[in-house]
């Protein structure tokens, strides 16, 4: 699966010398496979250095990436792990005798990879994990947790925890790609739980909360939506506004009760943006 052209990408990221460096690593470990490869992953990030690359979308058949999160380690590695034929075993391996580096570059392969036993094997190692750089390689910044889905092991309820834990972290919604479509009553329950949780403990409650819940409204669902109208967070707002705008443009019943609210709350408004989203709701 060829997402983009790793040495493109790293001849025009790299000064010469440490894309020459590059070539000889990928030579040796083609030559070698696997035990050449973990010989040569430990090294990346000093040898091929961790510049972030261009912010882009690949897009190859199903897959989406942002490789703007992607540095030239984690780059070269995905290459290496490509011509050392690695599978599943040998990603298990690497990840478990990995260091903090090392498991963060395999995390993020995972998203140019087909999914297979090892992507579902290692996305539930990062819901267990308690470092948030490995749980962001594997989840953000690609829709792998979207294609993950229906695989054997992978289940709405395992891609519910992993948003759960998103939310808990703190992790931009917009950096979940496609989790949008797989909004369900269930994950809306946990994530309002989780809001009501932290506001009791005086804690921030994720801001995308609003956002995620509109789509597949439960119980309480409305009263949170609308009561976002008057959080002191602009932020906050905004998001129960635009989730707003999303809940009527599937659900036309409440269309006048909540059209209510949001008239009253339009002119208090001191946003433009905020207000911009109540207008579009307005509209629907």
């Amino acid at each position: 699966m060829n997402v983009f052209d790793v040495q493109a990408s790293l001849r025009a990221l790299l000064p010469a010398e440490r894309f020459l460096v590059f070539e000889e690593l990928r030579t040796q470990v083609a030559a070698g496979g696997v035990r050449a490869l973990q010989i040569a992953l430990p090294a990346l990030p000093r040898k091929i250095g961790r510049e972030q690359l261009p912010p882009e979308l690949a897009l190859e058949g199903d897959v989406s990436v942002d490789l703007g999160a992607w540095r030239a380690c984690d780059a070269a590695a995905l290459e290496l792990l490509h011509v050392a034929q690695a599978g599943d075993d040998a990603l298990r391996e690497l990840y478990a005798h990995g260091d903090i580096e090392e498991r963060a570059m395999v995390l993020r392969s995972l998203a140019c990879r087909p999914v297979s036993a090892g992507t579902v094997a290692l996305l539930a190692e990062v819901q267990r994990t308690n470092v948030q750089s490995h749980f962001e390689a594997a989840i953000c910044d690609s829709n792998l947790v979207a294609r993950s889905l229906g695989r054997a092991g992978f289940a709405q309820a395992d891609l519910d925890r992993l948003v759960l834990k998103a939310a808990f972290l703190g992790v931009e919604l917009v950096r979940l790609f496609d989790v949008q479509r797989h909004a369900n009553p269930e994950l809306s329950r946990m994530l309002q739980d989780l809001a009501t949780e932290r506001e009791a403990a005086g804690r921030a409650v994720w801001r995308d909360t609003a956002r995620l819940i509109a789509r597949a409204p439960t119980a309480g669902t409305l009263a949170r939506l609308v009561g976002g109208l008057e959080h002191g967070d602009d932020g906050t707002r905004l998001a129960a506004a635009e989730g707003l705008d999303a809940l009527l443009s599937r659900e036309r019943s409440q269309r006048t009760e909540l059209h209510h609210y949001l008239r009253e709350r339009l002119p208090r408004e001191p946003r433009a943006e905020i207000r911009a989203a109540l207008e579009r709701a307005l509209a629907r």
